[in-house]
């Protein structure tokens, strides 16, 4: 039998307290789930919440986390801070958690430039992996949309479309020209990394996805959430098993 990849999943940490004055941890059991239903196993890898931990240390960490796995996913949570692009928090920005932030940039950087695993971005995912490639992020894109992107329909419901750009693997991945989606966002991709070009939009021009230029790599974003409809919907279990055979792959 041909041992399952493992698959990497960064936490969705939240960085408000509750009442006992403990920091929560979690992550949905959909990342796991959809990552086992589609022929790989999960590994939970946590984000080292250590006040002065060195950058080196860091670094160290998420090597020996890359040197483990097949392939990372990178799941959704709070905004991502605009300071690691250069730019004040403006008054729309949400909670941010700079702990998180450092050591994903770290984790998405190595992944893709030194350990070349294939990588899967969901939410603020494909927000963390443009800023850590060199793109950057709307801090808010209320101002810009025309279109309902936070939506008030349960998770599992699809509310928008996503139109594909022609020739790229997610066209590919769905065999349609557009899918629809669920949607619970206000940040976007606003520069897309070099190397990698814009996958997905929404009818008022919001960037929906964006994926590698190298057809022989898997490294995808998506804005949307498909760990919420992987149950229910095709195209969401496409995208995982995609993800999941390029992590076979690279065994």
């Amino acid at each position: 039998m041909t041992e399952r990849p493992l698959i990497g999943i960064l936490y969705s940490d939240c960085a408000i307290r509750d009442n006992d004055m403990r920091i929560r941890t979690y992550v949905s059991r959909k990342y796991s789930n959809a990552i086992l239903q589609s022929g790989s196993d999960p590994i939970l890898l946590p984000v080292p919440f250590i006040q002065g931990m060195s950058l080196n240390e860091s670094h160290r960490l998420a090597e020996r986390y890359l040197g483990l796995v097949d392939g990372i996913l990178l799941a959704g949570g709070e905004d991502v801070h605009p300071k690691f692009q250069d730019e004040d928090p403006i008054p729309a920005l949400g909670c941010v958690n700079i702990f998180r932030d450092e050591f994903e940039l770290i984790v998405a950087e190595l992944a893709y430039n030194k350990f070349k695993k294939p990588i899967l971005g969901i939410c603020r995912g494909i927000q963390v992996m443009a800023i850590a490639l060199g793109g950057m992020v709307h801090q808010d894109i209320a101002s810009m949309a025309s279109i309902q992107h936070s939506q008030t329909s349960p998770r599992w419901t699809t509310t928008h479309f996503v139109n594909f750009i022609n020739n790229t693997r997610l066209a590919e991945i769905s065999g349609n020209g557009k899918e629809m989606v669920n949607s619970f966002h206000h940040q976007a991709v606003k520069a897309v990394p070099y190397g990698f070009s814009t996958a997905a939009e929404t009818s008022d021009g919001i960037i929906e996805a964006i994926e590698t230029s190298d057809e022989k790599r898997f490294c995808l974003g998506v804005q949307w959430h498909p760990e919420e409809t992987f149950n229910s919907d095709e195209f969401s279990k496409a995208i995982f098993k995609a993800f999941v055979d390029a992590c076979k792959s690279n065994k």
